[in-house]
This record gives structure tokens, C-alpha cells and sequence, in this order.
């Protein structure tokens, strides 16, 4: 229970990527309750306690970054054990809502991320990470950014100390979950932009927003106006690795049935050699300045969360990932067309995210196929032929930049970018592995790319581009029964998302909602008013005094929920008090569990013989949304009633 309580280049060749990222989870916005002039004018402006998380050896962290081959992370993970219950200050407000509030600190920090495990955010509920200044906000996130794994990331804030909190409305009272596992520490390199630490800040310069050179041109600068498309296609993204945080770019691209599937393209080499948790990697689109110059303020990028890989070859350095997130229609994406053709291209384009920056243009006028072996590190060469080298025009890369699309004259991906040389803001010459080889080298599913990109099997050697298939809309429908199977009627059913709709069960128990838009996020929330007495018996209280005893126990998990009637996670002889005096009309209502509760009907309890383990939340999530569902269904029961007796009609 809760207490509320007050480049450098390897061999004369490779140049290896790091990153960082400072952008949110896609989130609703808003100002934090506990930064508000309301919230402390009402309960003061006292310091919060200080949870340290476990020190950094930097020493280790430096000397395994030395010894790694693949993209140099710039984050290390520093285990923890935040939850709700063991850490944080708990504030009770006027209205009966909660407020609790946690303070990290970890010791040298440029910046902290918190990844979370068993998140859920029950409807009007709030989770915020900001600097401790107030300057910096991640968030609202909501019940929208539950996912079926209950893993989430909020992203970096600057700075050694960081504030988290969760908001939860009155009517959300105890519903809400949150275990923080882990705290990235983001730090400085010794090897990183060691030109910049004369100047003031120097370190702020390598993170994120605003750290890229001044050669880089914007992404909606006249030299990228010709490309409209092929900039909706760019992303960037965050890798979270075991051993850390890492950056890269990627290019959103199109396959042969053209349905719109969330392929990725990006390079090998950015997880090579380390242990990634796809699950919270982040890919965010139109994370870029509104016009040429550089915004006073950093966007807030489109971002969707999690992806599972499709294929890879270190040979050819190139990564194909599935989002595992439909990209909302709103994002306004494009799914870049490619070719398969084996000549080097005349000119083109590549958007990409230097250092974690805005998204970015630069252009080439020339480009081969380079004939020899490009050695990246002791361990990692890839073979002759395999990459076109490019001499960029205009711009540069930098760290972050690696995976980024190269397109040709036509505007079709033809490679990826895996490193090259560059003169700071000078001569830029850059390798990307070519999409010809990537195509079908590999020789299996999982080292090729023909498998996924073209699933028809046509064989073509050019595919255009597309934008984003409408999604269209669905329905959802199911039915509620109790464990008789009797249909129950009466049952209030809320549907909470891009529509909101509420519809009430017929004699039948069913329920139905139309035209609801695919690709978003939705929740129902389920009720049903009654008369409390509904069911209720003498002979309900000697099936619980018989499990009490050991005698015969409850033979289900839902007769062990709704006999458990003040919520206290235990079946006692107070449960039968409570029920005794409702049935003698002294109570008009149980203590801690409403007239009715609810569970999925193909729910599987963790203990069936403590179903109290599990939380089960008032509202039910269906986090992606992409075609119809009638088989949303749901077992009703009276609280209280042992013996499926009560009245399924109506209600009071």
C-alpha cells in the first residue's frame, strides 16, 4: 500500500558517432502542479530530500568506451529503485488529489534520463521530469504513453539534479504505478570536441539542441526546399542500450505494398557490439526549425517509441527496424522510395541529426563506388566496393549524423552513412554502405533487406515514395457476462482517445463504438450503478467464512475479488462484517470496491490464489489501435456476491 506521506578517424578512415538527446516523449505539455504559483503559495516552497543515485566510476565508463568498436555512448546506466511507495514525498491537495515528487541527483552529471518499468497512468493523471530551476520540462505524459510492456523513457534533462512527478486526480486515487530501474548519467568525453572546452559552457555544446557547427544548414534552408519529401522521411534516434544511451539517424522507407509498414533504415555499426532494448528506442520526426534559421527555442519533435529489428549486416552497415508504434496520421510523415541500382550517384541530398541537433541538409556533387577496405577499428573492417564514398557540397556530419539516408539525383535512398573524414567545417568526404548490397547479400531474412522491403516479390529495382496510407477508422465491441455467463445489463462503458464516446449495455450485455480513428491510443473505462444489496446472502458469508477457514476455498480469482469488498487486498472476517451490514441496510455502500468490478475476460491472474498481487486498472488501454476489435469483452461482478446470484438486469 502507498504512503501519503509529507572524428577522429580509426586507420586513416572510420570516424564513430556518439550522441545525445534532450527532446521529450511525445507529451500533452502543461506547467508541473508543483512548480505552479497555486501549488506553493497553498503548501510552500520547502526543499524536497534528495534521492543520490549510486556514483559514476567515470574511470571504468572511459576505459570501456576506449576498448569498444561500435558507436561511443555518452550515457552509462546507473541502476536505481524509485517507486511510489519507497521513495519520493507525497502531498495530499485540496480536491482530494495526490502529488508525489522525487529529486535525483547524480554527482557530475550533464544530464539525467529515467527509464521506467510497470508504468501505467490511469485517465488524468500527469508525469513530468523537469530541471531543478523549472527551465527545463519533460512532459505531461499521460495515459496515452502507457504501453503493453508498462516500459517508458522521458528523456534527458540537463544539469546533475532532476525533479519527477506524477499528478493523480482524485477519482484515480491508488491506480497509478511507477518503478524507476535506472538512471542514465550523461558525460563529458575526453575525446569529444576537445577543440570547444576553451569556450564558456563548452560541455552544453556537445548535447543536443543547438551543439551542431555553424557549417550545418537547417533542414527548411533553401538547399533543402527541393526535398520536401525526402525530409519527412528523416528521423533521429535514441538508442537505449544496456551499457547506455545512444544517438543515431535513420530515414523512414517504403516497401513494395506500399501499407504504410513503420521500416526504418539506419546503420549497422550504431549497435554494434552493445545490447540493445528495442523496446525503448525513440524515433522522433520534424525535430527541425521552422525556417532557415536557428530557433531561439528547441521544437518538440513527433516521437514514437519502441521498434524490433528486422535486419542487419555489419558488412554492408546497414540496420533495418519496424516501429512497433503506428505513426500517427498528424505526424505527417513520408515513406522514402529507394534504389537498388548498382551506379554511384550524381548528386543528391542527406538529412541528419548532427550531434543530437535539429535535423539538418547537406548536398554532394560527387560520388563512387571506393574500391578498397575501409578498416574502422582493429576488429571491424567491412570489404572493397561495399560503400560509395561522397564528397559533400555543402554541410558536413558529425556525431549523431551515422545512419542517415543517402539519396541520389531522384530523390531515392541509396545508402546509409557509416563514418568518413571531415576538416571540422572544412572538406567533408563521407562512406555509406551501399543499399545494393544491403538488398540481398546476406543470403538470409535477418542479413537482407529484399525480404521486408519488397514482400510481393516483384523483384523491381526503384520504388517511389508515398505518403502515410490513410489509416481510416474502426469500431470496437464486446460483450460483458458475469462468470454464469449470464449478459450483463446497465454497464456504462466510457471510451476515452481521439473521439469520446460513453454508451450504455443492453439486455444482451453488449456494447459498441463506431468510427473511432485508427492510429492513436484508446481507453475504456467500465461502470455500473447499483443497488449494493444486489446478491447479497447469508450464503455469501459462509463461502467466505469456509475459504477463511481453509475448508473450501473460492474456486476463482474474480469470487476472491469481489468478496474482498474493502479493498484491502486480503479476504478477512472484516469483509464479511462490511458485507453483513450492508445486508442489514446499517451501510449503503462497501468501504473499498464499488458496486461492480470488471476484469478482461481472457485475463490471466499472475497468483490465481492471490489475485491481489496484480493491479488491475479501472481503465483498459488499447494502446495501438489499427483495425476493428469485436471481441473486446469483459466478466462483471457484484462485489459481494460469492454465488453469481445477483440481478444482472439494469440496475437500482
Amino acid at each position: 500500500m502507498r504512503r501519503f506521506q509529507h572524428v577522429t578517424l580509426l586507420s586513416v578512415i572510420a570516424f564513430l558517432i556518439s550522441c545525445f538527446s534532450l527532446a521529450a516523449q511525445q507529451s500533452s505539455g502543461g506547467i508541473p502542479t508543483g512548480l505552479s504559483d497555486g501549488f506553493r503559495e497553498a503548501y510552500g516552497d520547502k526543499p524536497l530530500p534528495v534521492e543520490k543515485a549510486p556514483r559514476l566510476n567515470l574511470k571504468k565508463i572511459r576505459e570501456e568506451d576506449e576498448k569498444h568498436t561500435g558507436v561511443p555512448r555518452f550515457a552509462a546506466p546507473l541502476e536505481v529503485n524509485y517507486t511510489l511507495e519507497n521513495s519520493g514525498v507525497w502531498t495530499e491537495l485540496e480536491d482530494g488529489s495526490l502529488l508525489w515528487r522525487l529529486k535525483v541527483r547524480s554527482e557530475g552529471a550533464l544530464a539525467l534520463a529515467a527509464f521506467y518499468k510497470s508504468l501505467y497512468l490511469p485517465p488524468g493523471s500527469k508525469l513530468f521530469m523537469y530541471s531543478e530551476d523549472g527551465k527545463q520540462v519533460l512532459g505531461a505524459y499521460t495515459f496515452r504513453n502507457n504501453r503493453p510492456s508498462g516500459q517508458f523513457m522521458t528523456g534527458f534533462v540537463r544539469g546533475e539534479t532532476a525533479v519527477i512527478e506524477y499528478y493523480e486526480p482524485a477519482s484515480a486515487r491508488g491506480q497509478g504505478e511507477l518503478q524507476i530501474f535506472r538512471i542514465d548519467h550523461a558525460y563529458q568525453k575526453d575525446n569529444f570536441r576537445a577543440a570547444e572546452q576553451e569556450l564558456e559552457n563548452a560541455s552544453l555544446l556537445t548535447l543536443g539542441f543547438g551543439a551542431s557547427r555553424p557549417c550545418n544548414k537547417n533542414a527548411n534552408c533553401p538547399e533543402g526546399d527541393p526535398w520536401e519529401d525526402q525530409k519527412r522521411s528523416a528521423c533521429r534516434i535514441i538508442m537505449a542500450l544496456e551499457e547506455g544511451t545512444g544517438y543515431c539517424s535513420g530515414t523512414l522507407v517504403n516497401n513494395t505494398a506500399e501499407d504504410g509498414t513503420p521500416y526504418v533504415l539506419s546503420a549497422f555499426h550504431c549497435q554494434d557490439g552493445y545490447t540493445p532494448i528495442y523496446d525503448l528506442w525513440r524515433f522522433d520526426f520534424s525535430y527541425q526549425s521552422t525556417g532557415c534559421a536557428n530557433p531561439d527555442a528547441e521544437p518538440a519533435p513527433n516521437s514514437i517509441l519502441g521498434c524490433v529489428y528486422r535486419a542487419g549486416r555489419q558488412q554492408n552497415d546497414f540496420l533495418l527496424l519496424e516501429s512497433t508504434t503506428v505513426i500517427p496520421p498528424a505526424y505527417n510523415v513520408h515513406f522514402s522510395g529507394w534504389s537498388r541500382l548498382a551506379p554511384a550517384p550524381q548528386s543528391g541530398v542527406i538529412f541528419h541529426h548532427p550531434s543530437g541537433d535539429i535535423k539538418k541538409v547537406a548536398l554532394y556533387q560527387q560520388a563512387s563506388i571506393y574500391g578498397g577496405v575501409l578498416v574502422w577499428s582493429p576488429t571491424v573492417s567491412t570489404p572493397a566496393n561495399h560503400h560509395f564514398q561522397v564528397e559533400y557540397s555543402v554541410g558536413t556530419f558529425e556525431p549523431g549524423s551515422s545512419g542517415s539516408g543517402l539519396f541520389d539525383q531522384n530523390g531515392h535512398v541509396v545508402g546509409q552513412l557509416h563514418g568518413g573524414l571531415n576538416d571540422d567545417c572544412g572538406q567533408t568526404t563521407g562512406f555509406f554502405g551501399r543499399f545494393s548490397l544491403s538488398w540481398d547479400e546476406g543470403g538470409t531474412p535477418d542479413a537482407r533487406l529484399m525480404d521486408w522491403l519488397d514482400p510481393l516479390g516483384l523483384d523491381v529495382d526503384t520504388l517511389g515514395g508515398i505518403d502515410q496510407p490513410p489509416l481510416g477508422s474502426g469500431s470496437i465491441s464486446g460483450i460483458i457476462v458475469n462468470e454464469a455467463g449470464l449478459p450483463v445489463a446497465g454497464v456504462s462503458v466510457a471510451l476515452s482517445g481521439p473521439v469520446d464516446q460513453t454508451t450504455t449495455t443492453g439486455a444482451d450485455g453488449m456494447y459498441q463504438f463506431d468510427g473511432i480513428p485508427l492510429g492513436d491510443p484508446v481507453a475504456l473505462a467500465l461502470a455500473k450503478d447499483d443497488n449494493f444489496q444486489n446478491g447479497l446472502s447469508t450464503l455469501d458469508l459462509v463461502f467466505i467464512t469456509k475459504h477463511i477457514l481453509g475448508l473450501d476455498p473460492l474456486d476463482t480469482p474474480i469470487k476472491m475479488m469481489a468478496a474482498d469488498v474493502n479493498g484491502s487486498g486480503s479476504l478477512t472476517t472484516l469483509d464479511q462484517i462490511g458485507i453483513r451490514k450492508v445486508i442489514l441496510g446499517i451501510d449503503l455502500e462497501f468501504s473499498g470496491r464499488p458496486a461492480w468490478q470488471f476484469f478482461p475476460a481472457d485475463y490471466i491472474f499472475s497468483n490465481p490464489a492471490n489475485p491481489y498481487l496484480d493491479v488491475i486498472p479501472a481503465v483498459f488501454v488499447i494502446n495501438n489501435f489499427t483495425e476493428d476489435i469485436t471481441d473486446m469483452d469483459f466478466i462483471g461482478v457484484k462485489s459481494g456476491d460469492i454465488d453469481d446470484s445477483a440481478d444482472t438486469g439494469s440496475g437500482p
